[in-house]
């Protein structure tokens, strides 16, 4: 009998979770700009080398046209992938996946810069309008890139002199993560940085690391660094993740106090985002906090911001 109440209890609470989410607005722009999502096959021969195999709910197809499908009734306009794979041949599929189709507007690629070839890779690539940048991976390899190595600083000068960016993922690389962006972004003044995913921050509801805000404030200096406020949910230690955008709010403040409404950039995290929630409901969530900074704001958080960061010319 616990149980079965204890199940209810549950059931309630999902239902007023998902009321609360459909009472929150869609944001109301002339673009919508998601800058974050991956696309792959896992039944392609052969695999892929992610999601893992034993993940039921991302170890699936995720194509465009489901994408399509549950972006499209928010007021989506355009989406850029980030290449999820570390094989080179993968981001010529994603390529060829989605050509003539003016949904998908860019590809953050994923090319080793340790590689000797990386600068004819880039231009290869490069061919393809769609092509914007590179996020920053050691190819198969779980090594961290060392940021200070000349062969890195060479690759990712070499980003820059190609009018590319650099996307950064630091999934829970706290205080040193961010120190470690802002030496390079110090190097290569020039090279547009683009940290995923709230420079990794692990939401647990506390108080905000000072010593984190003291990072944040640093790396806010360089002009040519934006966050992604993406993968929110997932970045919760607390699983399934809240849906009150009271729980992450204290920690986009610190980002918006310290890059501004220019340099804050909308991103899904889809398919990640269904181990919390719908497509819709993230959007709502990050729209709630936007939406209160005004239409400007919104606005440059939705499209402008992500047009400016991977030049993709539009007004």
């Amino acid at each position: 009998m616990k149980n079965i109440i204890y199940l209810l209890l549950l059931q309630s609470a999902s239902y007023l979770t998902l009321f609360a989410d459909e009472k929150r607005s869609l944001p109301n722009v002339k673009h919508m700009i998601d800058t974050h999502i991956h696309l792959y096959n896992t039944s392609r021969e052969g695999g892929v080398p992610w999601p893992p195999e034993d993940d039921k709910v991302l170890y699936k197809p995720h194509l465009p046209k489901e994408f399509e499908k549950v972006s499209k009734s928010t007021g989506l306009t355009g989406v850029i992938v980030v290449e999820a794979s570390h094989l080179m041949k993968d981001n010529k599929w994603v390529l060829k996946l989605v050509e003539n189709n003016d949904y998908f507007v860019g590809l953050v690629g994923n090319v080793n810069p340790y590689r000797k070839d990386f600068e004819s890779k880039i231009k290869s690539l490069k061919k393809d309008s769609r092509f914007v940048g590179v996020r920053a991976r050691n190819g198969g390899n779980q090594k961290k890139i060392n940021f200070s190595d000349p062969k890195i600083i060479s690759s990712f000068k070499i980003l820059e002199k190609n009018d590319l960016s650099l996307d950064i993922l630091t999934n829970g690389g706290g205080v040193e993560a961010v120190k470690e962006i802002d030496k390079l972004a110090k190097k290569i003044p020039n090279l547009r940085i683009i940290a995923n995913h709230v420079i990794g921050y692990n939401f647990d509801g506390k108080s905000v690391n000072p010593d984190w805000i003291k990072a944040v404030e640093s790396l806010g200096k360089n002009k040519n660094v934006w966050c992604k406020i993406s993968g929110l949910y997932q970045r919760s230690t607390k699983q399934p993740a809240p849906h009150q955008i009271s729980y992450y709010e204290n920690v986009i403040d610190v980002l918006w106090e310290n890059l501004g409404e220019d340099r804050l950039i909308f991103g899904s995290n889809w398919p990640c985002t269904k181990n919390t929630g719908n497509y819709d409901s993230y959007v709502r969530l990050v729209n709630e906090y936007f939406s209160r900074k005004g239409q400007a704001a919104c606005d440059k958080y939705f499209w402008k911001n992500a047009s400016t960061a991977y030049q993709l010319n539009l007004n």
